[in-house]
C-alpha cells in the first residue's frame, strides 16, 4: 500500500516538474580533447594549480592567441 502512495506521489511530482529546468541554471559548455606537447602541458598545469582549472587556462591562452592577430587571414 505504501508503494502505491509513493508511486502516485512520484508520478505527480514528475508531472508538475516536467523536464523544465531553472532558467538561472548555467549550462555546461562541451569540451574537446586537445593535443599539447608534454613541456607545454607541465607549464599549463603549474599555472592552473595556482590560478584556475586547466580548461580555463587553456581557453584563456587560446583566446589571447586568436585575438593577437597572429592567425588572421592577412598574415598568411
Amino acid at each position: 500500500m505504501a508503494n502505491d502512495f509513493l508511486g502516485k506521489l512520484a508520478k505527480q511530482a514528475n508531472q508538475q516538474l516536467g523536464d523544465n529546468e531553472s532558467p538561472f541554471k548555467q549550462k555546461k559548455e562541451v569540451t574537446r580533447p586537445v593535443q599539447v606537447r608534454e613541456g607545454t602541458y607541465k607549464m599549463i598545469k603549474d599555472i592552473a594549480y595556482k590560478e584556475a582549472k586547466i580548461v580555463d587556462v587553456i581557453d584563456s591562452m587560446l583566446k589571447y592567441a586568436i585575438n593577437s592577430g597572429e592567425f588572421d587571414e592577412d598574415n598568411k
